[in-house]
């Protein structure tokens, strides 16, 4: 048996051929002074994708599931595959700039402290996406990326608290609550320490994952080093109808799990009653945007469905 290699990539991915194509390029043209292994599992696509795999990049380690079994089981599988000693989570819709695996490896082996290191995300133009955030609350809500307060006023104190992205203008790695799981890389100590993703999450995964980082009296940080290109939704999670009518589900049951799970566990507790009502009551409004949204057709234009 050949030696371990030190960086496992594992990449999730669902009915996104032409994004992933790009992710695994720029893994190829990546050139790291360490050993690394690419997994790939194709959650049940019906687009190719898993054929491209094979005929592209053979060396890309591909495990198939026949049906589609969800974000968090599929990197589940794939983490439990690999030999590597440091876990990267990487979107299908995110592209790494050169050396991007290198910085976030070197800040691990260098800071043995730190749980979880984080890219700083960019969209296509070069602007920076909101890739570090406070763990959520109920503040969140109101000043959380999603919110109307951070939109028509991005810079007010809660929003920059909640959002703190605009910590990496300094251009040296820096703790925050939770990292974007779209890049984001982990020793696998930490990984035994805190166990598995959590499979009922698909939004709320990193803030979970986190969170239980943290618990463990580890860090997050997010390397501003690091640089990664997402092309935010692109990977097949809001491409049709049905997905983003399911992501707006899903986006609320997180909620509700990462909130039952680290702030309200009992049932009939008051601080259970106000997370129920309070995302049913979103659910219920943001639901009625979106179905407007769509009979408009800006979503169909967004996304060229």
């Amino acid at each position: 048996m050949t030696a371990a290699p030190e960086i496992s990539v594992i990449v999730a991915n669902y009915n996104a051929k032409g994004p992933l194509e790009a992710c695994l390029a720029s893994l190829h043209r990546h050139d790291s002074h360490r050993t690394v292994e690419v997994l790939v599992v194709d959650d049940g696509s019906r687009d190719g994708s898993a054929a491209m795999v094979r005929d592209r990049f053979p060396e890309v380690r591909l495990l198939v599931n026949e049906e589609n079994q969800g974000y968090a089981r599929s990197c589940n599988r794939a983490i439990a595959a690999s030999r590597g000693r440091l876990i990267h989570l990487l979107n299908n819709d995110v592209e790494l700039t050169p050396g991007a695996l290198d910085a976030l490896a070197d800040f691990l082996d260098a800071e043995p402290q730190a749980g979880a290191a984080g890219s700083l995300l960019l969209n296509s133009d070069g602007t920076v996406q909101i890739s570090a955030k406070a763990l959520p609350t109920f503040r969140s809500a109101l000043f959380g990326g999603r919110s109307w307060f951070s939109r028509w006023l991005p810079g007010n104190r809660f929003s920059r608290l909640e959002l703190q992205h605009w910590r990496a203008d300094a251009g040296v790695p820096f703790t925050t609550g939770y990292v974007s799981g779209a890049s984001m890389m982990v020793p696998r100590g930490v990984l035994r320490a805190i166990g598995d993703l959590d499979e009922r999450l698909f939004y709320f995964n990193d803030a979970d994952f986190c969170r239980r980082i943290w618990n463990v009296r580890r860090s997050v940080f997010c390397v501003p080093a690091a640089r990664s290109v997402h092309l935010n939704h692109q990977g097949g999670s809001r491409r049709t109808l049905r997905r983003r009518l399911w992501a707006l589900a899903a986006f609320h049951r997180g909620a509700y799990v990462y909130a039952r799970k680290h702030y309200a566990p009992g049932a009939w507790s008051v601080g259970h009653a106000c997370v129920a009502l309070g995302l049913a009551g979103r659910f219920l409004v943001t639901g009625a945007l979106q179905l407007c949204k769509e009979i408009a057709g800006v979503e169909r234009r967004a996304y060229g469905k």
